[in-house]
């Protein structure tokens, strides 16, 4: 089973900031979780919201903001200040490891027209589509990049209508993103007998890591660093 830092190192470090993922890199993460949206000159960014208010000393939605607007404020600490990452940023610190990307396509809020594609290009030009899973909330997005390229490694995020959405994931054959707290030994099972990865997110709890680790989940994405607890 693998272990991918949420938004990086985000139990010790500033989430989604080159900090959080050159962190996690160092600190034995096999993946690194992050979310792409668009920036008003069309810059693919990296940030959890769709408004920078919550993770930055500025305010406002990073589509009516340009990449140079965002980059005068602070992602990080007074101390250790942080400017918003670019993807083409984390493509780059990434390339030529032995690290995967989970790069999730934002737009269940907000529809950034073209983002699935470019966010393609940039990952194909880099040579990096084996380092990279795309997963989204938007099925839609799923959708577009298959279409692109029938051969990406596409997962499913999902949080409520856990039927419906299960069935999409068996019948579409999308990797299954679920929260942790859907999984019990026969959905695992289920999923695992369909040829379908798990890769879990908000797991907080070490005992649920090991769990999941003996019963085949294939990736856990979390902010903690569950291999350096003792289980």
């Amino acid at each position: 089973m693998l272990l991918f830092g949420h938004r990086g190192y985000s139990d010790q470090y500033p989430e989604n900031t080159m900090l959080a993922f050159e962190k996690a890199i160092e600190n034995g993460f096999d993946g690194i979780e992050t979310d792409v949206h668009k920036t008003k000159d069309g810059v693919l960014v990296l940030c959890h919201d769709e408004k920078i208010n919550r993770t930055s000393n500025g305010k406002g939605y990073i589509k009516d903001m340009t990449y140079d607007e965002l980059c005068t404020y602070n992602f990080g600490t007074k101390e250790n200040p942080q400017r918003i990452p670019a993807l083409k940023d984390l493509l780059e610190l990434c390339k030529g490891k032995k690290i995967k990307i989970n790069l999730e396509i934002k737009t269940n809020k907000i529809q950034y027209s073209g983002i699935e594609l470019e966010s393609y290009q940039m990952i194909k030009e880099m040579g990096m589509l084996d380092q990279v899973l795309f997963s989204s909330f938007s099925i839609e997005s799923l959708y577009k990049l298959r279409a692109i390229d029938s051969s990406l490694y596409l997962g499913y995020l999902f949080e409520d209508d856990y039927e419906k959405n299960k069935q999409l994931c068996l019948t579409q054959k999308l990797h299954v993103h679920v929260r942790e707290d859907y999984l019990d030994e026969d959905e695992i099972a289920l999923y695992l007998k369909h040829g379908l990865d798990i890769n879990t997110w908000g797991v907080t709890n070490r005992f649920r890591y090991g769990y999941f680790k003996e019963k085949g989940v294939n990736i856990v994405i979390a902010n903690k660093n569950f291999k350096k607890l003792k289980m």
